[in-house]
């Protein structure tokens, strides 16, 4: 099997289980739903290379980061370190994005890289929900070692 449809099945995954979890789901849990199933359709995307304007995934990624980096700033611990980790993967792909462009910066998608690979580590052990997230931060690590 190719690392793309290792990576394609993961994110296609991804995308269906935050995309039940969204239509599930109300609220602001709707939109981290949401804000999850769209970044793995864009990580489709970025696997096979489909040519999305760079503007377009940036401001996909941004958002996806504003949002998160808003919810670590609210005072509910069910979000606290979590949506931290998954601004840093926005962040994380909005700077792939930058340096598939431009060819500087690689060094951080490295630290980005093994980052998310570790935290996935903990992630397994937890209980269902957590296993889309260990999936999402799993393939963000590979794809940014990919790089």
């Amino acid at each position: 099997m190719s690392f793309n449809w290792l990576l394609t099945g993961l994110f296609l995954g991804t995308g269906v289980w935050f995309t039940i979890g969204c239509a599930t789901a109300a609220g602001a849990e709707r939109v981290t739903s949401g804000g999850h199933a769209v970044m793995s359709l864009a990580m489709v995307a970025m696997v096979w290379g489909v040519p999305l304007p760079l503007w377009l995934q940036v401001a996909v990624f941004t958002a996806i980061t504003v949002w998160f980096a808003g919810l670590a700033t609210v005072p509910d611990r069910r979000h606290g370190l979590r949506a931290v980790h998954h601004a840093l993967m926005g962040a994380s792909m909005a700077w792939m994005v930058c340096a598939m462009t431009v060819p500087v910066g690689h060094q951080v998608m490295v630290v980005f890289a093994w980052y998310f690979l570790i935290a996935t580590i903990p992630l397994l052990g937890k209980q269902v929900d957590a296993l889309g997230h260990a999936a999402m931060s799993a393939g963000t690590g590979l794809m940014l070692l990919a790089m």
